[in-house]
């Protein structure tokens, strides 16, 4: 929340469910993980093991938050709010009106910009140099803005948004909760299932990925209360009294030891699906070229930063990359593609994230794999899906929550649609690729049976959209953009505390908090002796008061006395803060592991653990093509000769190359 709002006022508190949607969500792929080591038998009841597994909902969240905090630790510039819709280094990037509605837009390569100045008509802005470099631009941003607001308003938001797709650049619509269901993509796609309440008849969001030859249910009826009660009566004198064995066994630390995935993913959300894996023991070999290498390493290259190894200095790519093998193949070539299908031909999954038609074009789709592994287990998660009018257009994290209306449902009436971060699409498809990855293979395990998985990213993001679509289907209307007010609550804020940039959220919704906040909060006394309407009808005079009375508070103190009195209270921790946080810092979330270039660097723990310890961190990212040797030597068994001569060729390599 620190970095989200306008820099002079409080920070926006997110609406939603996003927390518990993000928990409950790596619960399930810490708990799949942990299950699929169990049994070979999907008809099997006598359970192999037990286990109780952590899986703490702050830490499952911290993958919005975690590559900022190893962006701090390395020295990097603190990022401080900027204001609405506005998220360092990239520019343009927000979400603005036109004739009929309202574009997201990300620009951020020298091309797309030039593409963008082309599509609008700002021919003299794409003719400046400096312009080039996405920093600049935002350092200009009072001069560009105007001229982009001007420029937008002359044409029809999804025109921009079809035109700008062909022109490659990552434009969205951003679809209001009215909208939503009649999006040609969502409805090409099933995005939206229809469920029965009752007597209520509403829609909700479907699974977001897609098992081809299982596809999911969509919809149906809610059980009523207490329906399912005879399933749980068990005669005592039945065969089934004995269904769960006393045997207490011990659960592997890293149950997927016997499972092999090929990463040909890129950026965030591919590699943080796969790392998952990693993590809990799969072998992860992670595919890249030399010329075209993961654009986490860099957007771009030129020979100085190849020279300075700018390649193995990249903090984002160690943090999501970490437990894999590196190896470095052209693909393009026949002999690289070659080496690659004898990759596959011995793995049990892949996944990738290219932009849709990018695999079909190289004979890589999943027909081509299949036939050299007809038990393969293929997750693709190019942004929209690889189905629909939309399949093979381009997208950031941030084009995908544009996509998926969410910005329509935050912030206030006042201000545009609000986005939540730079790239929330990435982080959230990440999860939703690791739990498509241990469905396919749990089935697989128990069948057989290999098949294609299709994951659409903005349909991740729905489910943190339900309550505007409920809110939408059921009522008739999307719910007003309150800012941080929230009507059944007496309090719902943040507020200010001692020193620069401190914040305190407090929430008072009982009338048993009312009490405790009262005695403890003296700027509440002129209202306690109003009725509960007459002080949700002054939530502004008891905000500002409060307010005046945290300004001299220290946040951290005030935390503990309110929290000690049963009040909900939070500090709002900065970026940096995370790596001090003490309840972070207890648990050891972060692990310190040595890598070349950069020297010790903090990873994230996986947010579930078996025990009081975090699963442990065998080794940090890889470098280019560490592992050439290793797995084409080892595993396909070429010889010193012929890697040497691959290396010639330049289909393998250690180091960056220009095109």
């Amino acid at each position: 929340m620190q970095n989200l709002g306008e820099p002079e006022e409080p920070p926006i508190i997110p609406t939603g469910f996003h927390p518990q949607i993000v928990g409950g969500l790596n619960a399930f792929n810490g708990a799949l993980g942990h299950l699929y080591d169990q049994t070979k038998n999907k008809n099997a009841r006598d359970l192999q093991t037990k286990f109780c597994l952590d899986a703490s909902i702050f830490e499952a969240n911290m993958c919005l938050t975690d590559l900022g905090a190893i962006a701090c630790f390395n020295d990097e510039p603190i990022q401080e709010r900027m204001g609405i819709n506005r998220f360092s280094p990239t520019y343009p990037l927000g979400i603005w009106p036109c004739k009929d509605g309202w574009l997201g837009v990300t620009v951020l390569t020298p091309s797309q910009w030039l593409a963008f100045c082309q599509l609008l008509g700002l021919d003299d802005l794409a003719a400046e140099p400096k312009y080039g470099i996405s920093s600049n631009r935002l350092d200009d941003v009072d001069i560009i803005e105007p001229r982009i607001l001007e420029a937008l308003l002359q044409h029809k938001a999804e025109d921009l948004f079809y035109k700008g797709q062909e022109m490659r650049i990552p434009l969205a619509r951003v679809p209001t909760m009215n909208q939503l269901f009649s999006v040609d993509q969502y409805i090409h796609r099933n995005a939206f299932s229809e469920f029965v309440e009752e007597d209520i008849t509403f829609k909700g969001p479907s699974t977001p990925f897609r098992l081809f030859k299982t596809p999911p249910k969509f919809g149906g009826s809610s059980a009523p209360l207490g329906a399912h009660n005879k399933l749980w009566s068990i005669d005592r004198n039945s065969k089934h009294k004995q269904i769960r064995s006393n045997k207490k066994a011990v659960v592997p630390d890293l149950p997927l030891q016997d499972l092999t995935i090929i990463d040909l993913s890129m950026g965030w959300a591919g590699p943080l699906a796969a790392r998952n894996l990693a993590d809990m023991g799969a072998t992860v070999i992670k595919i890249e070229s030399c010329t075209r290498f993961d654009w986490f390493r860099s957007w771009e290259a030129s020979q100085e930063w190849i020279d300075d190894n700018g390649a193995e200095k990249s903090f984002h790519f160690i943090c999501v990359n970490r437990n894999k093998l590196d190896v470095t193949l052209d693909f393009e070539t026949k002999e690289g593609r070659n080496l690659l299908l004898r990759l596959i031909s011995n793995a049990d999954a892949v996944i990738e994230n290219y932009s849709g038609g990018v695999l079909p074009k190289l004979k890589l789709d999943y027909q081509t794999l299949r036939s050299v592994n007809p038990n393969l287990v293929m997750v693709s998660m190019p942004a929209f899906g690889s189905t629909g009018p939309w399949s093979k257009f381009r997208a950031y994290g941030s084009t995908v929550e544009h996509a998926a209306g969410l910005p329509h449902l935050q912030g206030s009436e006042e201000n545009p649609p609000t986005m939540l971060h730079v790239a929330f699409g990435d982080a959230i498809a990440g999860l939703y690729g690791t739990a498509a990855l241990l469905t396919g293979l749990l089935h697989k395990k128990n069948t057989g049976e290999g098949q294609f998985i299709d994951l659409s990213q903005p349909e991740c993001l729905l489910p943190s959209a339900i309550h505007g679509v409920l809110s939408q289907s059921v009522l008739g209307e999307s719910p007003r953009m309150l800012g941080n007010y929230r009507p059944d609550h007496y309090i719902h804020g943040v507020f200010p505390c001692s020193g620069h940039n401190n914040w305190i959220l407090i929430q008072i919704k009982t009338d048993h908090q009312w009490k405790s906040a009262v005695a403890n909060m003296s700027a509440l006394e002129p209202f306690n002796n109003m009725s509960p309407d007459e002080k949700r009808a002054n939530f502004i005079e008891m905000e500002l008061s409060l307010a005046e009375w945290t300004r001299a508070k220290d946040a951290n103190t005030l935390m503990t006395q309110l929290r000690s009195n049963n009040i909900d209270a939070t500090v709002l921790n900065s970026i940096p803060d995370l790596l001090s946080d003490p309840h972070l810092i207890f648990r050891e979330y972060m692990q310190y592991v040595d890598r070349d270039f950069v020297g010790s660097q903090p990873h994230p723990s996986s947010p579930w653990r078996l025990e009081k310890d975090p699963i442990s961190i065998n080794r940090s990212a890889p470098t280019l093509g560490q592992h050439n040797k290793e797995v084409l030597g080892g595993i396909l068994g070429l010889s010193d000769a012929e890697l040497n001569l691959l290396k010639e060729k330049g289909i393998i390599g250690d180091k960056p190359r220009l095109v």
